[in-house]
């Protein structure tokens, strides 16, 4: 079933000169992980401001074309109440999303919940399941605002999850994380699309992405390049020239490619060491 719905949309940015999406279509699944990928201004923040109607209503500009969220529009008022707790949107800058309110994490995770009348019981079940999941019960009497980067964003994801959110929209979420959280919100991501969740996420880190996403987006300068496996995408020269590259194992044979005679090394490069190992050994 299809959850989020985009067809044709265009944006503009008020005084820009060129449009920052140009007549995007996409599809988005009940149980899919849909990868954004583009370098830096080819739209994918947009588009992800645009689906979750926030642009142009809190960024200024004009809009054309139709979104629909499970058949709702986010960009009416009728659209947004009957969206409310069922889209989560987190950006990279976690100080930017927090209540500013909440005395304690506990608080900052009910605080979605608690604004949509939960009885108080069922708000302390969500809030202990979504802390556990992310690896911050040990938190939960702490104050959000004491806490470092990686630990906020954790426990935005945490008052996201909470929700129960049929759709995801992350924009380079896990910016402030270390090794050990990217882990836990890949594994997260997993378990979302398992539960039937669609899942649109923003993010450069093709390493990690290739690993979790069943499909890639390329968008170049707000059109879309490429649709389809990550792995054919990352894979060939595409990836380089209409985004801002591969995997690192395969930038190093596109490096090595490019320096030697033999054609060992050409594309399709290999995504990881054990691909490439299985290749030249």
């Amino acid at each position: 079933m299809s959850v989020v719905d985009v067809r044709d949309v265009t944006f503009r940015y008020a005084a820009a000169p060129v449009d920052a999406l140009a007549g995007v279509s996409l599809v988005v699944k009940a149980g899919e992980i849909c990868w954004l990928y583009g370098s830096p201004g080819a739209g994918a923040s947009t588009l992800l401001l645009a689906t979750a109607g926030f642009a142009p209503r809190f960024t200024g500009g004009v809009l054309s074309g139709q979104v629909r969220l499970s058949g709702d529009d986010p960009h009416d008022e009728r659209g947004r109440r009957a969206l409310r707790g069922r889209v989560a949107h987190l950006g990279p800058v976690p100080e930017v999303q927090l209540s500013g309110v909440a005395e304690s994490v506990f608080e900052e995770i009910a605080f979605g919940p608690s604004n949509l009348r939960w009885p108080i019981d069922r708000i302390r079940s969500a809030v202990d399941r979504a802390a556990d999941r992310l690896g911050i019960s040990h938190l939960l009497m702490r104050r959000p605002q004491q806490l470092s980067g990686g630990e906020k964003q954790r426990i935005l994801f945490a008052s996201l999850l909470a929700l129960e959110p049929a759709i995801w929209l992350l924009d380079e979420a896990d910016s402030a994380l270390d090794a050990e959280g990217r882990t836990v919100v890949a594994a997260l991501m997993r378990e979302e699309r398992d539960r039937g969740a669609a899942i649109l996420v923003a993010a450069e880190d093709a390493d990690a992405m290739v690993a979790v996403a069943g499909r890639v987006v390329l968008l170049d300068r707000g059109s879309i390049a490429f649709d389809g496996d990550p792995r054919i995408l990352l894979s060939s020269e595409q990836a380089w020239e209409r985004g801002p590259g591969g995997t690192s194992i395969a930038g190093l044979a596109r490096a090595v490619h490019s320096r030697a005679a033999t054609g060992a090394f050409s594309p399709p490069y290999p995504l990881d060491v054990a691909e490439a190992l299985s290749r030249w050994a």
